[in-house]
């Protein structure tokens, strides 16, 4: 599997966004469809028909780029196929939702169309088309993934893991049970991150540490303790937001008969975006005849799917969402 780095968007002089793009250096053979084309100009040159954007997590406020999984990665360039495209983008609270997050991968999925396509030419000897995208998205970034579907032309195919939708429940105004043990901190302290500026990337809001089977949250960081603070008070979604204007952010409100085909996978223990939204969403789309699917993983809580490698029986679920972006792109 290669990979390069490009700038897909410059923030009119700010900071550039960046996206990883992975795609198999020796394609042919493989499950997805991929195959040799003949060209006057560079007849070495492969087609590679589908692309998928990856969109990271972490509630729109840390994740990075670097966070998706390389089995992840692996699972799709090279048993599928795709040219696979993981986006930086900028987090919240310095910039609303609307503003920073969802606009930013919509622009990336424009670049992925119109631009990628010459790059990965000129650059990798690679030719890969643009006119067949799909999106993938875990959490915060499943919540990015479906509001592609408003896209003009939209995904071929998009698979929502454990996606924040349906923004209006009264879920997201309350204070969260599973996070009471989060500590009150000072003001002071939360601000911190107000003075950060443009951030594109953080590290994940949870640590791996020696005493600990499981992640615990990095709380020594101003960012990490103003987004589990807030989550913890049922205040996040309002702070992220930022405008009340909650219609035009929420997936939900999106959902019509010529919404893309799409997948939705979550855990039945996930506390912090409850897995009856997926079956809401997937009920509705079944209602309006959109080719859907909803993959439920018992005894899992949020963010399940990060770190299982290749060997693990739950890796086989993941494999099971790729396999339908493959059969609707």
């Amino acid at each position: 599997m290669e990979a390069k780095e490009y700038t897909y968007s410059s923030l009119g002089g700010d900071r550039p966004l960046a996206a990883d793009v992975y795609f198999d250096g020796k394609p042919g053979g493989s499950p997805g469809d991929v195959r040799p084309i003949v060209d006057r100009d560079l007849p070495q040159r492969q087609l590679i028909d589908y692309t998928v954007l990856v969109i990271y997590g972490g509630g729109f406020v840390s994740g990075s780029k670097s966070s998706v999984s390389k089995a992840r990665l692996e699972s799709l360039a090279l048993d599928f196929g795709f040219v696979v495209v993981v986006p930086n983008y900028r987090h919240c609270p310095t910039v609303s939702l609307h503003d920073g997050p969802i606009r930013d991968v919509h622009d990336c999925y424009s670049w992925a169309r119109q631009d990628l396509p010459k790059l990965l030419s000129e650059d990798a000897g690679v030719a890969v088309s643009g006119q067949n995208i799909a999106v993938i998205g875990s959490s915060a970034g499943g919540l990015l993934a479906l509001h592609l579907g408003s896209a003009r032309p939209p995904p071929k195919a998009i698979v929502a893991y454990f996606p924040a939708l349906y923004l209006d429940d009264e879920f997201w105004r309350t204070p969260m049970e599973s996070l009471s043990k989060i500590p009150t901190f000072p003001p002071e302290f939360l601000n911190q991150v107000m003075q950060e500026g443009i951030v594109v990337d953080a590290p994940p809001s949870f640590k791996r540490v020696p005493e600990s089977t499981v992640p615990v949250p990095d709380l020594a960081r101003p960012r990490v303790a103003w987004f589990l603070s807030h989550l913890r008070d049922g205040t996040w979604l309002r702070n992220v937001v930022q405008d009340d204007d909650y219609a035009r952010v929420d997936p939900a409100e999106l959902f019509s008969p010529e919404f893309p085909p799409t997948c939705f996978v979550h855990g039945t223990h996930d506390k912090i975006c409850l897995p009856r939204f997926s079956k809401q969403a997937y009920d509705t789309l079944q209602s309006f005849n959109v080719p859907s699917k909803l993959l439920v993983v018992e005894g899992k809580g949020h963010d399940f799917e990060n770190g299982v490698g290749v060997n693990d029986a739950l890796f086989a679920t993941i494999q099971d969402s790729h396999r339908f972006v493959a059969e609707h792109v």
